[in-house]
């Protein structure tokens, strides 16, 4: 009988499945303890579910209502956490949901989002914080992120993520990159007809890791 052959986990993959199971099959996670952003789940097509799934507005029965800042596990309880927040900055609050012009707020209508940059990195951190107390010595936190462009200002925000997770103790195992082919495009020649960043084509996906950090990132 042929052994099976060796197959290299890469950095970069097309899909979130295929991040995601690679992901598990490197850290030997057969199925994460915890989602705590579960939305509609469609993360974990083709995947096994989560056991734990929690969200601030749940959309199934079978998912229970929590913030992740606060969430209903005890400390060092679970070895795997998945969290995928929103990366949007919608900047005129709640109005984009009223606003009728189709070329206006895309993104916006169609994830959800923060009110300012700051609310945004509030949340991450005080996530991370939460997650760090729940997961155990030597457990995984996957995060999923994307840098974005609001208000004409550049947001590095997968940089912010991983300051933040040295920050609350985490170790940054690993980093993952999505790429996609495919994005919501307001340079139409109609919204807008000058471009001062490059269009984002990919997100991240950060492992970290709950052991001492193996480097120290400050710089002298």
């Amino acid at each position: 009988m042929m052994e099976k052959e060796f197959e290299i986990v890469r950095t970069v993959y097309n899909s979130n499945e295929e991040v995601i199971s690679n992901i598990m099959n490197l850290y030997g996670i057969e199925r994460f303890d915890l989602d705590c952003t579960y939305s509609k789940g469609k993360f974990w097509k083709g995947l096994p579910d989560p056991t734990h799934k929690t969200d601030l507005i749940p959309h199934f029965d079978n998912v229970k209502q929590a913030d992740s800042e606060d969430l209903p596990f005890e400390d060092s309880s679970l070895n795997s956490i998945m969290y995928d927040p929103p990366f949007i900055i919608m900047g005129r609050g709640k109005k984009y949901k009223h606003d009728l012009n189709e070329n206006n707020s895309k993104m916006a209508k169609r994830f959800e989002g923060y009110g300012t940059y700051n609310d945004l990195t509030s949340n991450y951190y005080n996530t991370l914080k939460e997650l760090y107390r729940i997961c155990d010595k030597g457990g995984f936190v996957v995060m999923k992120c994307q840098d974005t462009v609001s208000g004409g200002k550049q947001y590095f925000s997968h940089v912010h993520v991983m300051n933040m997770a040295l920050n609350v103790g985490f170790y940054p195992k690993d980093l993952f990159v999505l790429t996609s082919n495919v994005r919501m495009n307001s340079f139409n020649g109609t919204k807008w007809k000058k471009q001062h960043h490059a269009r984002k084509y990919h997100s991240y996906f950060w492992v970290f890791q709950k052991v001492k950090p193996k480097f120290n990132y400050e710089f002298e």
